[in-house]
């Protein structure tokens, strides 16, 4: 990439370090003492192979259905409202349904969750962790400081931008990566780990289309990036920025504990970004 196109090497070798290497490592000594919650696969390849096959819709929402609801409801806080609910029928409700219609999956046994106090304290660890690694690192401090938000405005935006989080990133990305996805790869393939790397790069080239065709100056700072671009990207960046979530996944087999993880991780970066869409700051 960095021949091909003169790609700064920075980023992806700090995502590398500090997600890949250094949150995994964490997310490890954070469960030593964790038992993970049961989960049953009750038929693993028919399940993975009906996962597989919606990723196809998965990756068409990305890279147009996005792009489709910008233009029919441009405006917030409509164009937020809507695209929440259209990441929760594509990632969730849709699949959730047919794992149940097809394969008898009550919602319990889909989704585990838990208040144990060892994975009570892995969430705080791990959410302690990436908040302060986004407060010395990140600029998402920086930015609130800038915007001068009323501390008032704060009191209800951090909990209301963790909620909508929680559902837009949390609950979306985990139920179909790390519930579905990646728990029957574990499965099929009789290999936490390797269920976690195929999942993590299943996630980022699922992310490739719609950073080729986009036209203008992406967030991820490549301008009208060719095809290997793209894809490389999405492999050195985006793939490995979510190991340690599959970590977690794999060592708690805790669908809240992952979500609140998410959510904490994203939250001071899209504080701003959240309130101004729900038109709640200008």
């Amino acid at each position: 990439m960095r021949r091909a196109g003169n790609f700064d090497i920075t980023e992806p070798l700090l995502v590398f370090t500090i997600l890949g290497v250094g949150f995994s490592l964490a997310a490890w000594l954070f469960t030593l003492h964790v038992r993970p919650l049961d989960y049953s696969v009750v038929s693993p390849r028919g399940e993975l192979v009906t996962v597989a096959a919606w990723l196809l819709p998965v990756v068409a929402f990305v890279t147009w259905g996005l792009g489709l609801l910008h233009r029919y409801f441009p405006s917030d806080p409509e164009h937020a409202v809507m695209v929440l609910a259209a990441k929760l029928v594509v990632f969730v409700i849709f699949p959730a349904a047919v794992m149940r219609t097809h394969f008898g999956y009550g919602l319990p046994q889909l989704v585990p969750i838990s208040a144990r106090t060892t994975h009570l304290f892995t969430a705080l660890g791990m959410s302690a962790l990436l908040l302060a690694f986004q407060a010395v690192l990140g600029r998402g401090l920086r930015d609130i400081a800038s915007a001068h938000v009323p501390a008032a405005t704060l009191c209800y935006g951090l909990p209301l931008t963790f909620v909508w989080l929680a559902l837009e990133a949390g609950v979306v990305e985990e139920f179909f990566f790390r519930v579905l996805l990646q728990t029957r790869l574990s499965v099929v393939l009789k290999s936490e780990w390797g269920a976690v790397v195929l999942t993590s790069l299943t996630f980022g080239l699922a992310h490739a289309p719609g950073i080729y065709l986009r036209t203008r100056l992406t967030q991820e700072g490549l301008q009208h990036p060719s095809l290997l671009m793209a894809v490389g990207y999405s492999v050195v960046v985006v793939s490995v920025a979510g190991f340690f979530l599959g970590a977690l996944w794999a060592r708690t087999r805790n669908f809240a504990l992952v979500v609140v993880v998410h959510a904490m991780g994203d939250l001071l970066p899209n504080l701003l970004p959240t309130l101004r869409s729900l038109r709640l700051l200008h």
